[in-house]
């Protein structure tokens, strides 16, 4: 799977899978605004990753969006809905 895009407000949020050994999956997110990262890229998944690369891709996605709501250092614009 390729890096995938997801827009949530004046943010993009790219994801992109990162295979493991044994078959198992982590997932790495970074947000950007006007195409400039404001949260660089982060891995999600841990040491035992996960187990299909479509769920480390989910939970990355999450985690970044839970990112933009509760602040984590990335500026809110102010239209930001």
């Amino acid at each position: 799977m390729a890096e995938q895009l997801f827009l949530y407000g004046v943010y993009s949020i790219h994801v992109r899978p990162l295979e493991l050994n044994g078959a198992r999956w982590d997932a790495e997110y970074e947000i950007r605004h006007r195409e400039k990262a404001v949260k660089p890229w982060t891995t999600v998944g841990g040491d035992n990753g996960y187990g299909d690369e479509t769920e480390a891709v989910a939970a990355a996605h999450q985690q970044a969006v839970d990112d933009i709501e509760h602040g984590a250092g990335i500026p809110k614009p102010r239209a930001f809905p």
